[in-house]
């Protein structure tokens, strides 16, 4: 029985780890009807992927802008022709321009990122300091405004309850899911370790994903090991510093820098390592698919990819620490108990990130947000 409509509201539909999330989701909803609203013209990657999954999207085309009461009179009217019971936003601009709409309407935004923890601070100039601190004084100000917040990680909770005053009464820790493959990855019969071996790192392109600590590490690994591989995927704006450490380096030859793929998971089974040096994530998509994968695994060890792995399914280096990234890449290569460590992960995966069972959990919130007062 369809209990409404669920507005959901993003900037646009770019390749981000949201709005592909957000798609397996409610592409699997049974009691509500999601439709899609995007505020601003620009890229919107996943349109046909939403289309095909018989999801309506609305797209506004409006210029970007931070007149956020202005933005919300446009929505407004988009939420009165779809009757919809709860308007759910995610990022930034959608979030604020949930936060001032003046229909009846339930209010959810999403936590996804660990946006303004002191290392992200540290890592700016003054000026880009002095900016995150007015979004991070707005976002403050203005959530009580919102009658729930779902977060990726309790990871994401904690932080938010210091920096923005998050009401832990008004918030569900819900996961962020991905399907159960049906093929899981095979381990090589031989022994480690691999005489060539190919690693895989899947993020966007930005600073805060660790990849200049990825490439001085790999460089320093090739000295030897000329034969491995280091395989890139995705895309953003800091791809041009990437291809300019990649030069700087001369390891072009050792690295594909792939752009945006829609074949992550054949990815996954041709690479022999995942790597994923993040600083900082609300929870980590990529990582999951490749627990889900059975594909060796290290990453940085920030609280957000240990909310998803535990000790004995990976190895986790120190976040930042290029030397301790070679160590633990090095070490890779040759432990021997990789198959253990690859099924712990799978299991955890498993019964934590179904995506069947994160999208339940979407609705029975919804639900019982309804059921509120």
């Amino acid at each position: 029985m369809n209990k409404g409509t669920i507005l959901f509201l993003l900037d646009t539909l770019q390749t981000g780890g949201a709005e592909k999330s957000l798609l397996e989701i409610t592409s699997r909803f049974q009691h509500f009807k999601p439709v899609f609203a995007t505020l601003f013209a620009g890229r919107h990657d996943l349109l046909a992927d939403y289309e095909a999954a018989g999801i309506e999207v609305i797209r506004l085309g409006l210029p970007v802008s931070n007149k956020f009461k202005d933005l919300a009179k446009y929505v407004d009217r988009v939420v009165s022709d779809q009757n919809a019971v709860i308007v759910h936003s995610s990022i930034f601009r959608s979030d604020m321009t949930a936060r001032h709409l003046k229909s009846k309407v339930k209010i959810v935004n999403s936590l996804v990122n660990n946006s303004y923890r002191k290392r992200r601070y540290d890592g700016l100039p003054w000026k880009g300091k002095l900016s995150l601190l007015a979004v991070q004084l707005l976002d403050r100000f203005t959530i009580s405004s919102i009658d729930l917040m779902i977060a990726n990680s309790q990871v994401l909770v904690d932080s938010h309850r210091k920096t923005i005053g998050l009401n832990p009464n008004k918030t569900v820790v819900i996961h962020r899911g991905r399907p159960i493959p049906i093929k899981t990855k095979a381990l090589p019969t031989t022994h480690f370790p691999l005489r060539t071996a190919h690693w895989l790192c899947v993020g966007r392109l930005i600073e805060r994903k660790g990849h200049k600590d990825l490439l001085h590490a790999f460089a320093n690994l090739l000295q030897a090991r000329p034969n491995d591989q280091l395989i890139l995927a995705g895309d953003g704006d800091y791809r041009g510093a990437i291809e300019k450490e990649i030069e700087r380096l001369e390891i072009g030859n050792s690295v594909d820098l792939l752009g945006t793929v829609g074949n992550v998971s054949e990815l996954l089974e041709k690479s022999d390592f995942f790597v994923f040096p993040s600083y900082f994530e609300g929870l980590p998509g990529s990582v999951i698919e490749a627990m889900l994968a059975k594909i060796p695994i290290i990453c940085s060890d920030i609280p957000e990819n240990k909310e998803c792995l535990k000790e004995g399914m990976c190895l986790f280096h120190r976040v930042g620490d290029q030397d301790d990234l070679l160590a633990q890449m090095q070490q890779a290569i040759s432990l021997k108990d990789w198959d253990i460590r690859t099924d712990n992960a799978y299991e955890y995966a498993r019964e934590n990130f179904d995506i069947e069972k994160i999208a339940t959990q979407y609705e029975e919130t919804y639900l019982k947000l309804l059921a509120s007062p």
